[in-house]
C-alpha cells in the first residue's frame, strides 16, 4: 500500500504544481510553472485533504511532504530548510507517507 501512497503523493504534487482545483498553493504553482496535469481532481483532493490534516496535526511532517512532493526538493535541501540531517528528513518523510497512507486507506 505504501508504494501506492507514494505514487498518489507524486501525482498530487503534479496536480498542485499545475494549479489543482483551488489548491491554495499559488506561490508554489508560480514558482514551479504550469504543465499538463492528468491527475483526476477527486483523487488529488483526497490526498490534499490527508496532507492538510497532517499539516494541522504535525506541522513539521507536513512541511517535509510539501517540500519533497510539491517543491521536489531532495533530502539535503529539505534538511537545510528545517535545520536537520538528511537522515532525519528521510525518517520524517517516511513517517508522513505512512500517516497519509493511513488516512487514505483506512
Amino acid at each position: 500500500m505504501l508504494d501506492e501512497t507514494r505514487r498518489r503523493l507524486q501525482d498530487w504534487g503534479v496536480w498542485v504544481r499545475s494549479g489543482g482545483v483551488n489548491s491554495g498553493y499559488a506561490a508554489v504553482q508560480l514558482a514551479a510553472g504550469v504543465g499538463g496535469c492528468t491527475v483526476p481532481d477527486d483523487e488529488a483532493l483526497a490526498v490534499d485533504q490527508a496532507v492538510a490534516s497532517l499539516k494541522k496535526r504535525e506541522p513539521q511532517l507536513g512541511k517535509v511532504v510539501l517540500a519533497y512532493y510539491v517543491r521536489r526538493w531532495d533530502y539535503s535541501m529539505i534538511g537545510l530548510e528545517v535545520k536537520m540531517s538528511r537522515e532525519k528528513v528521510r525518517v520524517l518523510l517516511r513517517s508522513a507517507e505512512a500517516w497519509v497512507d493511513g488516512r487514505l486507506f483506512r
